[in-house]
């Protein structure tokens, strides 16, 4: 019997130490800056409670400053952590008892604590696109009524958009913003975001040509050669892609103002303080009511420039000019890509789709299979997909997830047997794709089968491989306003060859997709079969994420379970466990937990705290342990005398 109890454990130790060894190995960067955030924890309070017990006098004045010192260097880590790695600061920010308390007692320095909360404003989704489409950054934010913040998502990008209202909670320093994942839309938009937020009829767009004082306007950059990328009635233009794309549903229109010299040097971080002055610039002659996209193409700024355009997904700016106060979406855009009329091109309908709605269109490579289990995650290439100009350099339609976000083709959901004749997404038809659902009647998991046929007017930039087959994307919870692209042909380590021809059963749910290429249609039968028994790791967390609990006492934790397997799988058994810390005593309300699939539920663990624990914080973790599959969920806890 010891001999089993000791299995079990060494069993459980293992899986613990394979979870943290796969953070550590995947991200050193992260782990170094958790371990300095964890020892400045300790050390501030370690110092903050010696201060406290030499009350008055010069040695108690000495004390308080290294004391101040330390909540410095706490935040500038702490501040860092936040933009890097949320998870890490939301589960390391001490908790409100013990911030009240800090602040009380260090009023000098108050201000560089940290503080958990709620925070409510405007959103804003802002993509910067580098020189070369392989690298961005995706910039959210919230403007409140005491300043914008910065937010940083501890777990999967949020579905934020921009235009909308949020309810942010977490840890916040100074701007900066760790959001957790009890963030929530509030079903609100802001301002006039209705007229911008559509994407049928003409896009009302004014362009703005602005430069820098003490450099001149490029003399190979003029107001007629931006007139045509944009407004051009034939060729390569803005207005014709977006026409062509959306069978005549959507266009550009407009017009094209500037060069305009700016008001000072701003360099390429201050974006938006370069919208605010090239409005203000171009205001007397401009009357922006009539406007709900703004295109700004830029010269002369400091700086070595990261991007090459910058765009709000949607509708994220909200200006005020003579004519009043608008929600409109904004791009910006390198001058010197204008030198050359198909790069600007490219450049313009990339950000212009960025200007619509649309985030980029990836890969999602699952090894040796199109598609791996639900839930995961596989390996996300930001700009792989090579048939789309929102993935990588090229003049492709945007792909049909993208249009059905839109509005712009005809597509069908299917959750029973079928067969379907789907015709070219690049021309108008009756039906152009599928949204075909994959799990069950309750999955919110889609696989997207679309055809192309040909080049279309712009496509001569793109592989000729996939042309008559079947191109299949994958939509779950992770895929957001992005499109994740899906290999077929896994074999192969390119995508330009991953369409779908012939039969497909997912191993994992009951779909079974067949393709067949026709000359001017793609036939797609689609059979849905008995569901097979798949499992998955439970998820489990803990909370709250850092108490505080005297030396010598207890803190309770709610450890939640949910049993991830899918619906014809048997009710699974799981006996609760921790080993960290490893020190004092655990026990739980229930320590066996039997969940069907799908099912959740909720025990409390609770930890002893020895009274000779070193003040610090320290990792807490729950495990649920089974034999065919164990989940892992942690937190921590800041120990003080």
């Amino acid at each position: 019997m010891r001999n089993g109890i000791r299995k079990g454990l060494a069993i459980t130790a293992l899986l613990v130490l394979s979870a943290f060894s796969t953070v550590t190995a995947q991200s050193p960067r992260r782990v170094e800056q958790e371990r300095n955030v964890r020892s400045l924890n300790g050390n501030l309070l370690d110092a903050f409670w010696r201060m406290k017990d030499l009350g008055a006098g010069n040695a108690a004045q000495a004390a308080r400053g290294q004391v101040e010192q330390l909540v410095l260097q706490r935040a500038a880590a702490l501040e860092q952590l936040i933009q890097e790695s949320p998870e890490d600061a939301l589960a390391l920010g001490f908790s409100t008892e013990l911030l009240a308390e800090l602040s009380e007692a260090l009023p000098a320095v108050a201000g560089r604590l940290e503080t958990r909360g709620k925070w409510r404003g405007n959103a804003s989704v802002t993509v910067e696109d580098d020189e070369n489409f392989e690298s961005h950054r995706t910039v959210h934010s919230l403007e409140t009524a005491d300043g914008p913040l910065s937010l940083h998502f501890a777990s999967d990008e949020m579905a934020m958009e921009s235009g909308e209202v949020w309810d942010i909670e977490g840890v916040r320093l100074g701007a900066e913003v760790a959001a957790a994942d009890t963030s929530s839309f509030t079903g609100e938009s802001f301002g006039t975001a209705a007229s911008c937020s559509t994407t049928s009829g003409a896009q009302k767009s004014v362009v703005l040509m602005v430069y820098m004082p003490g450099t001149t306007p490029p003399p190979d950059v003029t107001q007629a050669q931006v007139q045509d990328v944009f407004f051009a009635s034939s060729g390569r233009s803005v207005t014709e892609f977006w026409r062509e794309n959306s069978d005549n549903r959507t266009w550009a229109e407009g017009i094209v103002r500037g060069w305009y010299q700016l008001n000072t040097v701003y360099s390429c971080t201050d974006y938006n303080m370069i919208r605010e002055a090239a409005i203000k610039a171009a205001d007397p002659y401009v009357d922006f009511s009539q406007f709900n996209r703004i295109f700004i193409v830029v010269h002369g700024m400091s700086g070595s420039c990261g991007w090459v355009g910058v765009a709000n997904v949607g509708c994220g700016s909200y200006i005020n000019t003579h004519e009043g106060s608008f929600t409109v979406s904004t791009a910006w855009l390198k001058a010197s890509r204008f030198t050359n009329r198909d790069p600007a091109f490219q450049l313009t309908i990339h950000e212009g789709g960025h200007s619509l709605g649309l985030s980029h269109s990836s890969t999602r490579d699952f090894g040796d299979m199109p598609l791996g289990a639900p839930g995961a995650a596989g390996t996300i290439a930001e700009y792989n997909d090579p048939y789309s100009t929102m993935g990588k350099w090229n003049f492709g339609h945007y792909n049909a997830p993208h249009k059905a976000r839109l509005g712009w083709i005809n597509y069908q959901t299917v959750t029973s047997n079928g067969s379907y004749s789907v015709q070219p997404t690049e021309y108008a038809s009756s039906l152009q794709a599928l949204k075909i659902q994959r799990g069950g009647s309750s999955s919110s998991n889609y696989v997207w089968v679309e055809f192309r046929k040909s080049y279309g007017l712009f496509d001569s930039t793109l592989p000729v491989t996939a042309f008559g087959l079947g191109l299949i994307h994958y939509q779950d919870a992770s895929t957001l306003n992005r499109t994740h692209m899906l290999d077929f042909t896994p074999e192969t380590t390119v995508f330009t060859d991953a369409g779908l021809v012939g039969q497909w059963t997912d191993p994992y749910s009951n779909l079974t997709i067949i393709a067949a290429p026709g000359t001017n249609a793609l036939g797609v039968t689609v059979a849905y079969g008995t569901i097979p028994c798949v499992r998955v790791a439970p998820k489990v967390t803990v909370s709250p994420s850092n108490p505080s609990v005297h030396k010598g006492s207890n803190v309770t934790y709610t450890v939640s379970l949910k049993n991830n397997d899918s619906s014809t799988c048997a009710p699974r058994s799981f006996s609760m466990a921790s080993l960290l810390p490893d020190f004092g005593l655990t026990s739980f309300t229930s320590p066996l937990v039997t969940l069907a699939p799908a099912a959740s539920s909720t025990t409390n663990m609770t930890k002893s705290i020895p009274a000779i624990t070193l003040t610090g914080t320290y990792v807490v973790n729950a495990l649920a342990n089974n034999t065919l599959g164990s989940g892992l969920g942690t937190a921590n806890v800041t120990v003080i005398p």
